[in-house]
């Protein structure tokens, strides 16, 4: 392994792994932790709501995780969906302080521990651009810490992402806009909800949180110590359901671009999850990484089970 964490690319020997023809290994890891004030990440909802299934700290800040899923796709080698917030050395001690983020890169050593380097990594979907989710695109001298994987992500998030937007500098910083710019060949921008980026994985859309926002569909993923047979396919949803408490059409990140799409995207998909017994995976539950739901009459929706049980 070199300084940048890289390892040259082999095959990977994971005993005892259940393994299907056309279907896909998923491991869910935790990329980074850190905290974010409650009242941002419940926006609308009154602190005396959220607070009962969310405590919040003496800060009001509550505690958080970058949920990344690492894959394994029959065709096209090891992959992520979502990257987390990156390694800590590229924030300033103000940063992790105000943010409590680990000291150590989490997603790092999650995939030493799979054997892998980030060499390995030959494909990445994004739901979106923030810092907590493209921000470990990049090391803090500004190279690429995955230079082998093509980076799959809305057209239009792209360009919120690298179009310079003052209003928009604290969604996507310096080191994230530019860094886009600079592996623009390694970029493969999709311009069409719904479009298959690999066989079995589509980036479907999922505007709201922000205008350009995928979530991510899995077809036959296979999960890990899941005993039932696999779901028949699974949903990485990004910040329009940031974690399992975020399934009310009113709770919802203050951050939302566009809060009523936002509503819509659940009205639309969690009818869905729900009839077709879809798990939800949740990229910032500091808990559980996915959850299966069903309608409830007074709370619209609730969780039936979480993964892991």
């Amino acid at each position: 392994m070199d300084s940048s964490g890289n390892e040259p690319a082999r095959m990977i020997d994971m005993r005892g792994l259940l393994r299907k023809e056309n279907s896909m290994n998923v491991f869910p890891l935790v990329a980074n932790h850190f905290r974010s004030d409650g009242g941002a990440m419940f926006g609308l909802v009154p602190k005396a709501l959220w607070s009962r299934i969310c405590p919040a700290d003496d800060n009001n800040l509550i505690a958080q995780r970058t949920n990344v899923l690492l894959i394994q796709h029959p065709a096209a080698g090891w992959g992520l969906l979502d990257t987390g917030c990156g390694t800590p050395e590229a924030f300033s001690e103000k940063e992790r302080a105000l943010h409590g983020l680990d000291d150590t890169w989490l997603l790092q050593s999650a995939l030493r521990d799979k054997g892998l380097g980030f060499g390995d990594i030959r494909w990445i979907a994004l739901t979106h651009a923030h810092w907590d989710h493209a921000g470990g695109l990049f090391l803090p001298d500004g190279s690429a810490a995955f230079p082998n994987a093509e980076i799959h992500l809305f057209q239009t998030e792209r360009d919120l992402a690298t179009g310079g937007d003052p209003l928009l500098y604290k969604s996507y910083p310096k080191s994230i806009a530019g860094g886009l710019r600079r592996i623009q060949d390694r970029l493969r921008p999709v311009k069409e909800p719904g479009t298959e980026i690999l066989p079995g994985i589509r980036l479907e859309s999922a505007a709201g949180h922000t205008a350009g926002q995928a979530c991510i569909r899995v077809e036959r993923p296979v999960l890990p110590g899941l005993s039932d047979p696999a779901p028949p396919a699974l949903l990485f949803t990004g910040d329009n359901c940031p974690t399992r408490h975020h399934l009310r059409m009113v709770f919802q990140t203050a951050y939302d671009t566009l809060p009523l799409e936002t509503r819509a995207w659940k009205q639309k998909q969690l009818p869905i999850c729900a009839r077709d017994k879809i798990p939800l995976f949740f990229s910032h539950d500091a808990d559980t990484f996915g959850a299966w739901i069903e309608p409830d009459s007074k709370r619209e929706y609730v969780t039936t089970r979480l993964y892991p049980s």
